[in-house]
């Protein structure tokens, strides 16, 4: 190949869904266990009866303690929430950065989500294993405007129905494959909407510059007078000035012993994240697949891309969320979905326990059925009832 088609392969070259097999070098598979993960993993198996995500933004909103150091730079821990479909169930974790905010998740999980159980991992693995015979593939999710312009959510346009039911379907593989899609949250400070006050690019703003119309032309500039649409997103970014926020990464990853079925369930997932964009404000997520278009080098951001995954890493690629935003990608869902496979609990407990009640063994438990599809090492878990309840960037990873 000349140098002229050689440049003009890479110019040619966009980011695209190839699943690569990775090198763990002397180990046969890619194997997290928990008891070598800082943090705690807790597993979540909601009762179907719940309120969704207006239930989730509940639980965002009772947890966002912002921490800040002497200079007043954000120290707040990042957290994650994550739904795995792993050995054939649909399953829904929480990584909490402590034990106290584990503590504090449980609590807040059991009082907004009634009869569901949420105990920690505390043997086996903290994220699916990974063989080296298997193809992994992955993407990041990332806003297309600055984040003052927020994506559709419950109390913005709102839902026909829970986005969920569509991204867990399009979940489901082979009984052998994996699919993980991982929300990281940190806290944002309440300043998050002032901008820089050198740049002028604040909230207030920037809803002043959409009502004073748009500069269009370039031999003959003029100002085209704002539209009912342009109105209407001023009014909706204004309306985040000193709401509670969170920095946020989204990722994806599918790893299947196919290789087509890796790279489909990977693609397919990610795009149905499609469905958070907001008509009025013209905010959406785009999927940005983890990618090279050498082998080597794919698969080394590849194995960089899982490890972030394992440590629950938060980079900073200047995408945050609203309490109500977030709770639209990070919520446990409802009856409304009808995907199979789903691993939820069915039955009301009895002999419900309070909400800082003693533990009981899951496969001990009367009346109830055993977790299905429990990770192997992991026969102990324990588990955690709740009575009804008062409610109380880096770089992109392309070629």
């Amino acid at each position: 190949m000349t140098s002229l088609k050689q440049i003009k392969t890479i110019l040619g070259s966009s980011p695209q869904y190839e699943a690569t097999q990775l090198d763990f070098g002397e180990h046969d598979s890619f194997v997290q266990r928990q008891a070598d993960t800082p943090g705690t993993l807790l597993r979540i198996r909601p009762y179907k009866e719940n309120n969704g995500i207006a239930d989730g933004a509940g639980v965002l909103q009772s947890v966002h303690d912002v921490t800040t150091n002497f200079r007043g730079k954000n120290t707040s821990e990042h957290h994650s929430f994550e739904v795995w479909f792993d050995e054939g169930k649909i399953k829904f974790y929480m990584h909490a950065a402590t034990e106290a905010a584990a503590d504090k998740f449980r609590r807040r999980v059991g009082n907004n989500y009634a009869n569901s159980e949420v105990f920690p991992v505390e043997e086996g693995y903290a994220f699916p294993v990974i063989d080296s015979d298997e193809y992994v593939a992955g993407a990041w999710l990332e806003m297309e405007k600055i984040p003052y312009y927020p994506i559709r959510h419950h109390n913005s346009e709102g839902f026909k129905t829970d986005p969920y039911g569509e991204i867990t379907s399009e979940m489901l593989s082979l009984d052998e494959s994996t699919v993980v899609t991982q929300v990281v949250f940190r806290p944002a400070k309440q300043s998050w909407t002032d901008g820089d006050q050198l740049k002028h690019n604040s909230v207030d703003e920037l809803a002043h510059a959409l009502r004073q119309g748009t500069s269009v032309g370039w031999l003959n500039p003029r100002t085209r007078p704002p539209s009912e649409k342009d109105k209407r997103a001023a009014k909706t970014i204004e309306q985040q000035r000193g709401q509670q926020a969170f920095h946020v990464n989204i990722r994806v990853l599918a790893t299947s012993r196919e290789q087509d079925e890796a790279e489909a369930r990977a693609r397919g997932v990610a795009g149905m994240f499609r469905k958070y964009y907001n008509a009025i404000t013209e905010q959406g997520l785009d999927d940005k697949p983890v990618w090279h278009r050498r082998e080597r080098k794919r698969a080394t951001r590849l194995r960089q891309f899982v490890e972030r995954m394992r440590d629950r890493e938060w980079i900073d690629r200047h995408m945050i969320m609203t309490v109500d935003e977030l709770a639209g990608v990070a919520h446990i869902p409802n009856s409304e979905i009808e995907t199979p496979k789903i691993d939820w609990r069915y039955t009301q407990r009895g002999d419900r326990l309070p909400a800082d009640g003693s533990r009981y063994a899951v496969d001990e438990s009367p009346g109830d059925s055993p977790v299905d599809g429990q990770a192997p090492g992991v026969p102990n878990e324990t588990a955690v009832s709740f009575e009804e309840p008062t409610r109380e960037q880096e770089g992109f990873d392309g070629a």
